[in-house]
């Protein structure tokens, strides 16, 4: 909810993904590019909204993406809308029922005062799809005198066309933060919610959280302790994978500023999170440090990890891993052994990089998605970006990258301390290639300083028959 410079934990790691199963090796395209978040539904604002405004109408940001295993032509996408310095209006969900040629609009009622309920403000917005063809939303919801922050979850059986009233899932509390959801690829009814609560106060200080339902979201469990790593440290962006063989794997960053370093960590669940082991340390130890643009001041870097399974049980991890505000890459992290060991290695970038996005296809190939600034040059008073993909088919030895959409420039949009599109974005597997969902500002937004677009990538020489199956 509040934005948060974490500097950059910089780190190595990286390496990916799987299954070299038949799968095109050559070059991936985009096939699809379209922007897909419109104008404000909210053009005359939301009395009541504490500092509603400030808020800014069309500046939209931070999305995440879903596709729905019982129909795999459905994909849906989330985003916070109307963001200002106090946060979003509301969060927006869109659906297609096309493969992503169409596009609808939806919101969840009841989340903000903009769709009948009692909160200010929403933020950090997730969906997932579950086995069962669920569709579920998580994310924030709170009000801002005082700082209280609730987390929620809605449900969808229509495809995210339609969405109830939201859930509880955990009170409101001050230090709710960074939530994200995960559907149950097996259970039918099964979803799990992880996030961070930054609260200082002792003797639970600075937690990581998890809750269940195995009702559809109609009911949500106790939150239950995954973690809590003392009061000078603080973990953030947990990340659920449901492996094959039904471990719970959360992934999540933790600044410790005692020990001075940042590092990531998998902690594991036999039991659908009821207990949890001690988390594992992924890799070595990361400076905590903070790079600034020598024209612009700050760089995004808010350091949300992105998480991915592949069909053969292969964990993954993407993040940040710059050297420079001009040089950098982006470290993906692999376990072959449920999360207990991880291996590492480094995707070069030939700029400073960030807000990686990770996912594993059908066939098991390893897609992600970033921006960088390869392309930004010194003293032409823009803050010049792209996105990127990279695409790997033999578990990361080897990547071919793909450029996206830009160049953009950041500096057109407002707020730099939201990371101009900011803290995360989106990327899922499809069959045959992989649905993106980004943040772009101008020239490429037409409906405020900001939108959310969408991006098919796939094979170059292939066709998108294989997604109606």
């Amino acid at each position: 909810m509040r934005v948060r410079s974490f500097l950059a934990v910089g780190s190595a790691l990286l390496v990916s993904a799987l299954l070299a199963a038949a799968a095109s090796a050559g070059p991936y395209k985009v096939k699809n590019l379209q922007a897909i978040s419109g104008p404000s539904p909210f053009p005359a604002g939301c009395p009541g909204g504490f500092r509603d405004e400030t808020k800014i109408p069309g500046h939209e940001l931070e999305t995440a993406i879903t596709v729905n295993p019982a129909n795999p032509r459905n994909i849906i996408a989330t985003w916070k809308q109307d963001v200002g310095p106090f946060n979003g209006r509301d969060d927006l969900v869109a659906s297609s029922l096309d493969g992503g040629k169409t596009w609808t609009r939806s919101t969840i009622p009841g989340l903000t005062v903009c769709t009948g309920g009692t909160a200010d403000t929403a933020s950090d917005p997730w969906v997932s799809a579950g086995g069962d063809g669920t569709v579920y939303f998580g994310g924030q919801s709170g009000v801002l005198s005082p700082d209280l922050i609730a987390i929620v979850a809605s449900h969808s059986r229509d495809g995210g066309r339609s969405w109830p009233a939201p859930a509880t899932v955990a009170p409101r509390l001050a230090g709710n933060e960074t939530p994200s959801i995960t559907a149950s690829p097996t259970l039918d009814g099964h979803a799990y919610m992880v996030w961070a609560n930054f609260a200082e106060e002792l003797p639970r200080a600075n937690t990581l959280e998890f809750s269940r339902t195995t009702d559809s979201g109609a009911t949500w469990s106790p939150p239950l302790l995954i973690d809590q790593p003392g009061p000078f440290a603080q973990d953030q962006a947990p990340r659920l994978l449901v492996l094959p063989d039904g471990t719970l794997l959360t992934l999540f960053a933790r600044i410790d500023l005692e020990a001075g370093f940042g590092a990531h960590y998998a902690a594991r669940s036999f039991d659908e999170g009821r207990t949890w082991l001690p988390p594992v340390e992924l890799g070595p130890h990361l400076p905590l440090t903070e790079f600034v643009h020598p024209e612009f001041g700050h760089l995004p870097q808010p350091h949300f990890p992105s998480a991915a399974v592949a069909p053969d049980g292969t964990a993954y991890l993407a993040f940040e891993n710059n050297s420079s505000a001009t040089s950098g890459g982006i470290g993906v992290a692999k376990s072959r052994d449920g999360g207990l060991t991880w291996s590492s290695s480094t995707l070069e970038v030939s700029g400073y990089a960030f807000e990686p996005a990770i996912a594993v296809n059908k066939h098991g190939i390893v897609g992600v998605t970033w921006y960088d600034l390869r392309n930004d040059r010194p003293d032409d008073n823009a803050l010049t970006a792209d996105v990127w993909f990279a695409h790997s088919h033999n578990r990361g030895e080897s990547w071919r990258q793909t450029h996206v959409a830009g160049p953009t420039d950041l500096q057109t949009a407002p707020l730099p301390a939201h990371n101009y599109v900011g803290e995360y974005q989106g990327l899922a597997g499809l069959r045959n290639g992989f649905a993106a969902a980004f943040t772009l500002p101008a020239p490429q937004a037409k409906d405020g300083p900001t939108d959310i677009f969408f991006a098919r990538i796939g094979p170059g020489g292939g066709d998108e028959k294989d997604d109606r199956h």
